[in-house]
């Protein structure tokens, strides 16, 4: 495919001018906790979601020297939750390799780590990961980031290491009011720069203020000599519960896969797959009946490493016979300023007990203030101030989020809140999950 070929030189000539004109590096520090809060309204709308279609339009601005080299996609997308791969976006419309090559269509499917696609031309299906950068590997959506919305944490690749977050002012993508969130990344070092979307200087979210679903999202390399934009807008979004045929590409009879992805190895069994958050909310009920803690989605507990305040060295193996609470929490969350104090009390019930309990604090700006404002409220549970690589471990995407592990390192209960489960709801539910598991063990 000749697009193919062009994204590829398109990438290269981005970190080329990369490498000539580096991006000169600044503080990491993001001074309003505002756009932080957006972006973590917008995860939490995307999970509660079973999944949405809209209309899609891919385009570039350039200046008059590369305008022309820049691709376009129009189409369709489908989101939501596959049977086989999780949360899935699938694609189909038109291309162009370039603004005055003939269009071509295109039927693509993204996961969370896989690209499939119909090559009609050579009759077969394509599989490749989505860290696959060898030739014949699908980048025409890859180098746009709206692949992003399939991940656990949608916007933590490029927020948890920028050096700055903004608000800017609001703007009406296709009919729809958008707060504006302008992320500027940290220095990509040239061991990174392995395809364009390693090197995009800046990116811009455009989410509804009302619904919190993306609408539009640039991405921006920006060299210096040339800036370059990539825009990818949604418009006629549509919430709706999408069958399993909107979730996957056509395919033929006579069209043999092709694949590409790494093979699992023998020791490590496969992860469970994904299951949308809307099967796992309990429906309230009038009857008085004790809180059951829901099944988790992941059975063992990862491999896990992690230092509190005090400076102990957490992970599996000191946690052993012990069982561990991680409240996954951040300064700038506000139900986690509801949650806090009663995951204090929670630490004070079972004082004394083979019970830990650590508040993991995420993407904070300001560490020591962090530490600093822990101690005077005087809280019971231990502090993580640096819990951010956990997050991906234990799939978290909604804070305030709580995970039990048993004495076994089995998690017996993990959940965040929703428009279902209150805060106390959540702490009552992990109440009753670590009284199951001590009188279990």
């Amino acid at each position: 495919m000749q697009l193919l070929a062009l994204t590829r030189r398109f990438a290269r000539l981005c970190t080329l001018l990369l490498t000539l004109s580096p991006i000169a590096s600044v503080h990491a520090q993001i001074q309003d906790q505002g756009p932080n809060e957006i972006l973590d309204a917008a995860t939490s709308a995307l999970a509660e979601i079973s999944g949405f279609s809209a209309n899609l339009t891919m385009r570039g601005e350039a200046g008059k020297l590369f305008q022309d080299a820049l691709p376009s996609m129009t189409g369709e997308i489908f989101f939501g939750s596959h049977t086989d791969l999780g949360r899935v976006i699938h694609a189909v419309g038109e291309s162009k390799e370039q603004q005055t090559a003939s269009p071509a269509d295109f039927d693509m499917l993204i996961s969370s780590d896989r690209y499939l696609w119909t090559d009609t031309t050579a009759k077969v299906i394509n599989e490749r990961s989505n860290t696959d950068s060898s030739r014949g590997a699908l980048s025409a959506l890859s180098f746009t980031l709206i692949q992003a919305i399939t991940q656990n944490e949608p916007f933590a690749k490029d927020a948890n290491s920028a050096q700055a977050i903004d608000i800017l002012e609001q703007q009406t993508i296709a009919g729809t009011l958008c707060d504006v969130i302008h992320i500027k990344r940290g220095e990509v070092t040239s061991s990174q720069r392995r395809s364009q979307s390693d090197s995009h200087t800046d990116v811009r979210w455009y989410i509804g203020t009302q619904d919190k679903l993306p609408r539009r999202v640039d991405h921006i390399t920006d060299a210096g000599l040339v800036k370059i934009t990539l825009i990818y807008e949604l418009a006629n979004l549509q919430i709706i519960e999408p069958t399993q045929g909107m979730l996957d590409i056509n395919r033929p009879a006579d069209f043999p896969l092709r694949s590409r992805m790494p093979k699992e190895t023998p020791d490590e069994p496969a992860e469970p797959a994904y299951q949308p958050p809307n099967q796992q909310i309990s429906q309230p009920s009038t009857q008085s009946t004790p809180i059951v803690p829901a099944s988790p989605r992941i059975t063992n507990a990862p491999i896990y490493e992690m230092t509190t305040q005090a400076g102990a060295k957490i992970s599996n193996t000191t946690q052993i016979d012990r069982i561990t609470v991680l409240y996954f929490w951040g300064s700038w969350c506000i139900p986690c300023n509801e949650a806090s104090p009663l995951v204090s009390e929670l630490a004070q019930t079972f004082e004394g007990q083979p019970v830990d309990i650590f508040g993991l604090a995420i993407r904070e700006a300001d560490l020591d203030q962090t530490a600093s404002d822990f101690l005077l409220t005087k809280y019971q549970h231990q502090l993580v101030p640096e819990g951010d690589a956990l997050v991906s471990k234990f799939k978290v995407r909604v804070f305030p989020t709580i995970a039990v592990i048993d004495q076994a390192g089995v998690i017996v209960y993990q959940r965040s809140i929703d428009k279902v489960l209150t805060t106390t709801d959540l702490i009552d539910a992990t109440t009753a999950a670590i009284q199951t598991a001590l009188d279990a063990g």
